[in-house]
């Protein structure tokens, strides 16, 4: 279990505080005396061979946060165990895998007895399964459940009837972004007073604190010219990720900026096809496959424009990290990305699925210096808005409010 309980008061007496920190920011905390105990549950913390993705990323981040704040947390995956829970066991958080097969209603009851050992009055469930296993087992345990919604993939009609036959009035959902809202409620039949909007965060600082310099010596390694323009997208190479679609339109944009370099950061099941296409449209001299990286915020410095050719983003997490170092973003106006990306301020859109319009917007911007210093600066005033201390305060303040009776109104922007 979990090491960073220290308590068995139930959550529905928690209340918090607001303090300030050493950098100016607000940080809500657990009052002193009171405990938050809380059970996160999730589908699994990576995929197999120890592939990383945002929600990877995210817990990573998040964890360690709110056990600083004093929540004392219970963890379970439902699958098989991941090399990145070694990072979560340096911060005294001991996740527990369950390598539970896919459909394996068993599952309930380990859920609802982690959650009475641990005397969890709050069950935050993320991932299909996991959420519908979470549900289950408040008809078990007095505990409220919270889902938290990441991206804009709804469950199937059976697994979704489910949802609706246990579903309770007391079920909170947090969406990581206003396009998941009706997810929430048509699909998981929260109520929509209880519905909350919380953007990710991030820790800024470590995009922050890398120097100018690293640009020149990143570019270097890579063989890039020092004032050559570069492109990046970065993440897990998956068919939904639009990998093949940006490759498809770099022809058109190496036509207008011969000199181009897109650097593909990340892994996945696309990349062997993604590196055929390279071949095929001869555009060896002009994209370079990095694979997994751990050196994000230097690959961003090194760069010019980020790009997000996603079908699909229940948020844009890739946006934000851009905006930490100051590069604008292009990206498919889709799902979420809306909520991140000011159009003509910190970036483009343009419309989904629109590559000509994708194709003219990347030109257009590395091809203007002045309008990328421009939004650049807009970028970095923006990043602030996704900062991993409100993040961690919001989540907070939905906690307190899961345990609350339950109102009226219309869906909430913590």
């Amino acid at each position: 279990m979990s090491n960073t309980r220290t308590g068995q008061i139930r959550s529905e007496r928690m209340t918090t505080v607001t303090h300030i920190s050493a950098n100016g920011m607000s940080e809500r905390r657990v009052h002193a005396g009171q405990a938050m105990n809380v059970l996160v549950v999730a589908d699994h913390l990576g995929y197999p061979g120890g592939v990383v993705h945002g929600v990877t990323s995210y817990f990573l981040n998040v964890l360690p946060a709110l056990a600083r704040a004093g929540v004392n947390l219970t963890v379970c995956f439902l699958r098989d165990p991941h090399p990145a829970a070694d990072e979560l066991r340096e911060h005294g958080i001991d996740p527990i895998f369950l390598s539970s097969a896919r459909i394996n209603p068993l599952v309930t009851f380990q859920i609802a007895d982690m959650a009475r050992r641990g005397g969890c009055g709050i069950l935050h469930a993320m991932g299909i399964k996991a959420t519908l296993m979470a549900r289950l087992a408040t008809y078990m345990i007095p505990a409220r459940t919270i889902l938290h919604l990441h991206d804009l993939v709804e469950p199937n009609p059976a697994v979704g009837q489910l949802h609706r036959i246990v579903a309770r009035p007391s079920d909170t959902a947090v969406c990581v972004s206003r396009a998941i809202v009706p997810i929430a409620v048509r699909r998981y039949n929260v109520p929509p007073n209880r519905v909350h909007v919380v953007h990710n965060g991030i820790i800024l600082e470590r995009f922050q604190r890398v120097s100018d310099a690293a640009r020149a010596g990143m570019r270097e390694s890579m063989g890039i010219k020092a004032g050559g323009p570069v492109m990046l997208v970065a993440g897990r190479m998956h068919p939904i990720k639009g990998h093949r679609a940006m490759l498809q339109m770099m022809p058109a944009i190496v036509r207008r900026c011969p000199d181009v370099v897109l650097l593909v950061a990340g892994d996945g099941p696309e990349r062997r096809a993604c590196e055929e296409l390279v071949r095929e449209l001869r555009l060896e001299r002009n994209v370079k496959f990095l694979g997994q990286r751990r050196d994000i915020p230097e690959l961003l410095q090194a760069c010019d424009i980020v790009v997000v050719p996603s079908e699909s983003e229940g948020f844009c997490l890739a946006a934000v990290e851009a905006f930490a170092v100051g590069r604008p973003v292009v990206a498919f106006n889709c799902g979420g990305v809306g909520d991140v990306i000011e159009h003509g301020a910190t970036g483009l859109l343009v419309p989904a699925g629109n590559r000509d319009a994708f194709v003219d917007a990347s030109a257009s911007l590395l091809l203007d210096p002045a309008k990328r210093s421009s939004y650049g600066q807009n970028a970095r005033i923006a990043a602030m808005r996704f900062s991993l201390g409100r993040h961690v305060e919001q989540l907070l303040a939905v906690y307190t409010g899961a345990v609350a009776s339950v109102g009226s109104g219309p869906a909430v922007v913590a």
